[in-house]
């Protein structure tokens, strides 16, 4: 039997597709940003950087000028042109009226490149416009949150100390010496609930009466 050969499809080339034409199928058109989104942040404006924050206004300057002699104070001779940060831009002295000198400018390069020049013009602010003549307005909300917290743990400290102040006193009378550091940590480590009931226990193996340990619930903390 002769041999039969079966048709079959020819078989098609696919074309590869290009880099370009693969590229331009994944690329999407950009959404239009709404317009009430555009004008979201309109209103907020970037905070001043370091350097910004040092450099003297046209307001600022005009103030400096205006309560100066118009003379150097440092050689009393030359008019003074320039306007000398007391504390540098490089110790974050800022361009503040209160840390503004007017000066000549040999003097004011003087006092640059001289420390202890620098140092006698710095206590004469410091003594006129207080310790940190240098701060702008960001600087004083950094200093005054950073108070607040302090004061605010040293209230909580002191709040402490006096909880455990009967407990103090009783281990104290009972040791006939003062606590060690280790043994008041311990204390304060207790919470409210484990101070009272630990008092409440030495009271019994002493026999001795303590004060009550104050426990306070949430909002009795501090007094107005």
């Amino acid at each position: 039997m002769a041999h039969q050969t079966f048709w079959k499809p020819e078989k098609q080339v696919k074309e590869k597709k290009s880099y370009s034409s693969l590229h331009q199928q994944k690329t999407k058109a950009k959404k239009e940003v709404p317009e009430w989104k555009k004008g979201i942040l309109a209103h907020h404006q970037k905070g001043k950087s370091s350097k910004d924050r040092g450099e003297f206004n046209d307001d600022v300057l005009a103030e400096i000028i205006a309560e100066s002699s118009g003379i150097c104070p440092i050689c009393n001779s030359a008019n003074s042109d320039t306007t000398h940060h007391v504390m540098p831009r490089g110790r974050k002295g800022r361009g503040v009226k209160t840390n503004g000198l007017r000066l000549c400018w040999p003097c004011h390069d003087a006092v640059q490149t001289n420390e202890e020049a620098l140092q006698y013009w710095i206590s004469v602010f410091r003594d006129k416009y207080g310790d940190r003549f240098w701060f702008d307005e960001k600087d004083w909300e950094e200093f005054n949150h950073k108070q607040n917290i302090q004061q605010q743990k040293e209230r909580e400290k002191q709040e402490r100390q006096n909880q455990i102040k009967p407990v103090v006193d009783l281990l104290t009378a009972a040791a006939g010496r003062n606590l060690k550091s280790n043994e008041l940590r311990l204390l304060q480590s207790f919470e409210d609930s484990d101070m009272a009931v630990f008092a409440s226990m030495m009271a019994d193996a002493l026999g001795r009466p303590v004060e009550p340990v104050p426990v306070y619930s949430y909002g009795e903390r501090f007094e107005d």
